[in-house]
């Protein structure tokens, strides 16, 4: 298959194998049958295109003057298309965030624009985005950033496919939505009723002109969260959304409005399609670029061009100057060396030859949100911020420098240095990885520069010191840098000097160097890798594109062994000019300028098995990804190790491939360069980027992923991707995470595990985070059947505000103690406490109604609901349907919590309640009146659905039984305790889920300080049994099945607390405050307030004695 020459534009033309989709959105990817139809990556390769040549344009980074976006573009990234090819990988990176929220988050409708939940996605995306800006302008974290710019444009660009904007204002846009915290438009109550009937055949394409409303309304869809309202008039009715899967298009009103899709049989409004992608490509430039409220205007320039990897070859060869600097109070008696020493140090280099493009400051003090960063390219500026330098707190020894140092990271240009200054070692060691990672990553060189290590200060216990101090140690072996230790200050001032005149002497000899590089490729292409015996011949490829040419033999130091030929068949003289010899031990590399092109061959005349690397420069490279295809052909990205026998595409991208190339295949490698699969190549897309694509099943490791074809004069050309595949027959996921961890709230992480396999699986699930924010199940122990599946959760709590931590999941085989599965997720924690909702009881049910009985308006049912809250009020509170109707107290109050009671008819089959606070953060409780076998179900979200759902299910004779048994149970402790302490309080049952009860308990000594000490254990039995003695104090919960205490103050304010059976706790309730926040695992001691009543949940027996 012959190609033009790719040329660098801003057009994405997606192609996919695809026969049909049942995507209710944008689509992923194109369609073939479908050449109109614009998806999420065309729309973010337009508008991301378009905004990064705006931010260009503004900055005067280039001059785009008379200029085409596509020559702008190209003058700033450079002749090679290098750089260009690696903005064009980074909105691949955002899509992928996106599809992730398409595939895994269906069945909600706010994250789609369905079910007139617009102000609920618009509340959706403004928190989103608000959150992101936090996150910004305190810790910045790179690849979070990017995922939070994915799911806000995700839902962004769907207002435009799902709602009736497109029907009222054409291609325009909202710039309200998802930025301000009102929407200037008039939006359909919950009782309107805006669709008229129209044809449900789709291939009619008659199903026009439905909309009977001026208002703002949006779709409903089948099997989404809310489900579409009956109507109560023939012929109009609310909107469905219409798409072929969605089965609500099939009552009144009939038809839908989605115009996601440019085919009338897949799309009712599919005439309005290029309106909506217009629209929606409009909205994410303005999302991003608007001057005033754009996220690049919040991000900053640095940010904005690391999030979206904005930068030109001359910055990525351009160094940078960065300073970590420990301003903790102990560093009172080294902060003036540091400061003379620097400003002497930026006044020197801004003098150099090659002077640096940008100069960065970070600072990092105990409690790690006290970090701060700047960033500019004035010299004046960086000595000005380092002359105010000032110290306070921090009175123990380790300190939070590996945050400090990986923000510094993050702001860093590639092949830089970075100076750290401190007294400590570090507190946060456990993200030495995530140091080591992006240093590697950008080829920086950390200098460690630690003066009177935890001299007078308290130090924790020995072991964990030596390890935080070691930390430092391993970093810089891992990645060039050094450390050194001083006894003085003066000792730190003499090296502050030397460093400087080193780092000034690394910048001269480098000053050609880059001038030269400059004008080379930039990058090292891998050709291919071979293990080779005796007497054995391996091709080499070398292809037009290639300048340079370098072959690494491992396995002999001995070049006399080595035969090499031209492709003419004629023996190379290894002694030539145009060939660098090379010898070490057992390595002999061999570099060869401007080599003929056509095939090579190399042979070794020796005893030894040799293993052979051959690189390239040339500007000629590929990337590969593995992707999921769903039921409908779409691809969607992967995070783990594929399952085997499964059938997976390969993705290959190509940069840079010469003009009138030809591909033939895809083939796979192991770690030997032997030959697993060779698949035929199906071409995916052509601009910006060439890609190729082949599906394909794994049965054994693969090692890498080569493209195999011929250039334009015929000759055969191969590059190799380094990929590690490893098929295994378990799969681990994780249920997607949206936005903050709520300040000090619980939160619970889900995880599912499915054995794929023909035998029996013993496994252990191993959680862990970087924080110590995991409160419980570390480590779960699975036994899990042939084709059956296991979801897992673990809980949350992160108690300091805007500090990302890091969860890792492993999943081993307990047999072989092989890791099968392993996902990281890095996570952020709110600024301030977000609102949480649970539903706290059903009342009267909707028995065996199913929704649309004749009767179904005649039977009414009760719940009730608690919002917590906590600090920032509450601004409102929907429900999703008009019979429901909400009774609650005032919202004025900053301090919840609020109950809420809830009650309606059962011609609905499900219930969203969102509580939304002031900021614009949301909160949803989820109620289910009917289960696929008529019983009710509560479902108990108790937080925002896009971060959790905890479900209940309970039937109808259950909850009788339930009732019965916890009253015949609390009768029969009533008995117990007055025969045995004569001192029992009253209890009262209020419903089968839901005890409340006064405890009393046996003082076991006298009480101290007006304390009360008691002692609990718990029994592993089915129903709640409480022993008590004496009265207990602030409110108690158990939440159901997951054995954790949560002791709750009169202000919704939670702690949690880890059972452990028979040990004991001492733990005294402080002021609820964010300062007095503690951990603990429950002991059988405790110390509680008194003059509190206590509410029980529980699925579980527990004794307090």
């Amino acid at each position: 298959m012959k190609h033009p020459d790719c040329f660098i534009g801003y057009l994405m033309i997606l192609v996919s194998l695809v026969e049909r989709s049942s995507v209710s959105a944008f689509p992923p990817q194109n369609i073939p049958q479908e050449r109109l139809t614009k998806s999420h990556h065309t729309i973010n390769v337009y508008g991301i295109y378009l905004s990064a040549h705006q931010f260009l344009l503004r900055h005067n980074f280039v001059n785009g003057t008379g200029k085409p976006v596509s020559e702008v573009l190209s003058e700033f990234f450079g002749n090679d298309g290098y750089y260009q090819s690696i903005f064009y990988q980074n909105i691949l990176k955002i899509t992928d965030h996106q599809n992730i929220v398409q595939k895994e988050l269906a069945s909600f409708a706010h994250y789609h624009v369905n079910g007139e939940q617009i102000l609920t996605a618009h509340n959706y995306v403004r928190s989103l985005r608000r959150s992101l800006i936090d996150l910004a302008q305190s810790r910045p974290d790179i690849d979070i950033l990017r995922e939070r710019v994915g799911q806000c444009l995700y839902t962004l660009q769907q207002f435009y496919s799902n709602t009736n904007w497109v029907e009222l204002h054409g291609d325009t846009i909202i710039k309200e939505f998802g930025i301000s915290a009102t929407l200037p438009v008039s939006i359909s109550n919950l009782s309107d009723e805006p669709c008229s009937d129209c044809p449900t055949d789709l291939t009619s394409g008659l199903c026009k002109n439905n909309t009977i409303t001026t208002k703002l309304t949006s779709g409903y869809k089948s099997e989404q969260d809310i489900p579409k309202p009956l109507s109560n008039n023939q012929g109009i009715g609310k909107c469905s959304h219409g798409s072929q899967d969605d089965t609500s298009r099939l009552k009144s009103a009939t038809g839908g409005i989605y115009k996601g899709r440019s085919s009338s049989a897949n799309a009712p409004h599919f005439y309005l399609h290029n309106e909506a992608f217009e629209a929606a490509k409009l909205a994410t430039i303005y999302f991003l670029s608007d001057e005033n409220d754009g996220l690049f205007s919040h991000l900053g320039i640095y940010l904005t061009k690391e999030v979206f990897q904005i930068k030109s070859k001359k910055e990525i060869m351009d160094y940078s100057i960065t300073f970590v600097i420990d301003v903790t109070g102990s560093m009172s008696d080294n902060i003036a060396s540091v400061i003379q020493g620097a400003t002497t140090f930026v006044e020197q280099i801004r003098q150099s030859e090659r002077i640096p493009e940008k100069y960065i400051l970070v600072t990092f003090s105990d409690p790690v949100d006290l970090e701060e960063n700047r960033v500019t390219n004035d010299a004046d500026e960086m000595i000005s911020w380092i002359n105010g330098l000032t110290v306070s707190g921090g009175d123990d020894c380790p300190e939070y420098s590996l945050s400090g140092l990986i923000t510094g990271a993050t702001l860093s240009n590639h092949n830089s240095s970075i100076f750290l200054y401190t007294d400590a070692p570090a507190k946060d060691e456990l993200r030495q990885t995530e140091v080591t990672e992006i240093m590697q990553r950008k080829n920086l060189t950390p200098k460690f520069r630690v003066v009177n290590e935890c001299a007078g200060r308290r130090k924790r216990d020995t072991y964990r010191y030596k390890r935080q101090s070691s930390v430092y140690d391993s970093i810089a072996q891992a990645t060039g840098g050094d450390v050194e230790r001083f006894s003085s200050s003066q000792e730190l001032a003499d090296k502050v000097e030397e460093d400087l005149m080193n780092e000034l002497s690394i910048i001269q000899s480098n000053s050609s160097q880059a001038i030269y590089q400059n004008n080379q490729p930039s990058s090292m292409s891998i050709i291919k890798w071979s293990s080779t015996i005796t007497d054995q011949l391996t091709n080499i490829e070398v292809d037009n594109s290639i300048d340079f040419l370098r072959i690494e033999i491992n396995g002999t130091s001995n070049s006399s062994g080595i035969l090499l030929r031209h492709p003419n068949g004629s023996l190379v003289d290894l002694g030539s000019q145009d060939i660098i010899v090379q010898n070490s031990d057992f390595l002999t590399i061999l570099s060869i300028k401007s080599p003929p092109k056509g095939q090579w061959t190399l042979e070794y005349i020796g005893s030894n098995p040799l293993t052979i690397n051959v690189t390239a420069s040339s500007s000629f490279d590929i990337s590969s990804y593995l992707r999921e295809i769903s039921s409908e052909g779409f691809f969607y990205p992967i995070s783990c190790n594929p399952v085997l026998d499964k059938e997976y595409a390969i993705v290959v991208l190509l940069e840079n491939i010469p003009a009138n190339s030809s591909i033939s295949s895809i083939v796979l490698v192991d770690d030997k360069g032997n030959v697993v699969t060779t698949i035929v190549a199906n071409l995916l897309s052509v601009t910006p980027n060439l890609q190729y694509f082949a599906k394909t099943k794994f049965y054994k490791q693969i090692a890498g992923v080569q493209i195999h074809g011929q250039d334009s004069a015929s000759q055969q050309f191969i590059r190799t991707s380094k990929h590690t595949i490893n098929p295994v027959d378990v799969t681990l996921t994780m249920k997607p995470f949206i936005g903050d961890l709520s300040l000090s709230n619980l939160e619970q992480l889900e995880f599912t595990i499915t054995n794929h396999g023909r035998n029996n699986k013993s496994l252990t699930l191993d959680v862990s985070d970087d924080r110590g924010y995991i409160v419980d199940n570390r480590s779960i122990q699975l036994h899990i059947p042939p084709g059956e599946s296991e979801n897992k959760q673990v809980f949350i709590r992160g108690t300091h505000p805007l500090t990302i931590v890091t969860v890792t999941t492993s999943l081993k085989d307990e047999e072989t103690q092989i890791v099968l599965q392993k996902l990281t997720k890095k996570l952020t924690v709110s600024s301030a406490m977000r609102p949480t909702c649970n539903f706290t009881s059903l009342g009267d049910t909707c028995q065996n109604q199913r929704g649309n009985g004749s009767n179904c308006y005649d039977v009414i049912w009760q719940g009730s609901a608690r919002v917590n809250y906590f600090g920032v009020g509450i601004a409102s509170l929907d429900v999703s349907s008009s019979s429901v109707n909400l009774t609650y107290g005032p919202l004025w109050s900053s301090y919840g919590p609020l109950d809420v009671t809830l009650q309606g008819d059962c011609c609905t089959r499900s219930i969203v309640l969102t509580a939304t606070d002031n900021d614009g953060f949301i909160a949803q409780c989820r109620f289910n009146l009917f289960s696929e076998d008529s019983s009710n179900i509560i479902t108990d979200s108790s937080d925002p659905i896009d971060k959790k759902e905890t479900v209940l299910n309970l039937t109808i004779l259950g909850a009788a039984i339930g009732v019965a048994l916890a009253g015949i149970v609390i009768l029969t402790i009533g008995v117990f305790l007055k025969i045995r302490h004569s001192s029992l309080k009253s209890s009262k049952v209020k419903d089968d889920t839901d005890i409340q009860i006064e405890i009393s308990r046996v003082e076991k000594k006298k009480p101290k300080n007006n304390k009360r000490v008691f002692r609990w254990k718990r029994k592993t039995l089915t129903r709640a049994k409480l022993v008590a003695k004496q009265q207990v104090g602030l409110p108690l919960m158990s939440e159901v099945g997951n054995q954790r205490l949560v002791v709750q103050n009169p202000h919704g304010f939670l702690l949690s607390h880890k059972l452990r059976v028979d040990q004991p706790l001492n733990h005294q309730l402080l002021p609820l405050d964010h300062a007095n926040i503690r951990d603990h695992r429950l002991k059988s001691e405790d110390s509680l307030v008194d003059n509190s009543s206590v509410a029980l949940k529980t699925e579980k027996k527990i004794e307090f004695m």
